[in-house]
């Protein structure tokens, strides 16, 4: 099945380095730095009123130029109307940049979860949910945090689609992966798997809590049924837990969920 969402998941955000980007932190020590020279004594005028320091609030207009000539290291003899002018359209120009960079970033977020998501399940492609096995994985080793793995494999799925085709298989999956959405908690991660199976990473969960949930995520995904050209199908669900190990590599996750699978199924 298609190599994303997870339970309730924050938005994939990427910062890449050596961009240019204005930050607030550039806007803090700027005004700052007003406000020490203001009640030191030095250059910058009345407090003023209203929000801001000063008075000023970058985008207002010229009105408040004289309350930030030292910030700009400006000699006040020298602030003359057309420079006051000249600062005020600078700062209009650092916020419309400002409010330019923050919808680039906006929708370069959205096309990035949009590449990491299956569009017909919503859950993660396998890729990028192996990525985040992996992060589970570094995160383990180096805060001590813990995770639990779930994996899920739709038994049924394969014969569905002999004996009724890839539409109806198609259907099934969509109905198992709407169920494990549903039952998935803050913070989980649900993605595709190969063939007819899927994967959740649990962070702060126990062996014992894990196989709690993957017993309910179960039972809600076989109390589902599809009706399908006058046929009843219903989604038969098998199921493996294991404590995510910092050794090896999220393939080796996997495969002891497997394993876990395996062990379940012959003890059933």
């Amino acid at each position: 099945m298609a190599d994303e969402k997870v339970g309730p998941s924050a938005p994939i955000v990427s910062v890449r380095p050596g961009r240019n980007r204005l930050t607030e932190e550039d806007n803090r020590g700027l005004f700052a730095s007003k406000l020490k020279r203001h009640h030191g004594g030095g250059e910058g005028g009345d407090s003023g009123a209203g929000g801001g320091f000063g008075g000023f609030t970058p985008g207002q207009g010229h009105a408040s130029i004289d309350d930030n000539v030292s910030v700009l290291g400006i000699p006040k003899a020298e602030m003359t109307e057309s420079v006051r002018r000249a600062i005020g359209l600078l700062l209009d120009e650092i916020n419309a940049l400002r409010g330019e960079l923050a919808r680039a970033k906006g929708h370069e977020a959205y096309l990035e979860e949009q590449a990491e998501k299956d569009r017909m399940l919503h859950v993660m492609r396998r890729r990028a949910f192996m990525a985040r096995l992996g992060l589970a994985q570094r995160r383990v080793e180096e805060e001590g945090a813990e995770f639990t793995f779930l994996y899920f494999s739709i038994s049924n799925a394969a014969a569905v689609r002999v004996e009724h085709g890839h539409a109806a298989v198609e259907n099934l999956m969509v109905q198992a992966s709407t169920a494990l959405r549903e039952g998935a908690e803050p913070g989980d991660v649900l993605g595709s798997l190969e063939n007819f199976d899927f994967g959740l990473i649990s962070p702060g969960t126990g062996i014992q809590a894990g196989i709690e949930k993957a017993e309910r995520m179960q039972q809600s995904m076989q109390g589902r049924v599809l009706a399908w050209q006058g046929v009843a199908l219903s989604i038969m669900v098998s199921f493996g837990v294991v404590a995510i190990s910092p050794d090896g590599m999220p393939d080796d996750v996997i495969y002891n969920a497997k394993e876990d699978l395996q062990v379940r199924a012959v003890s059933a």
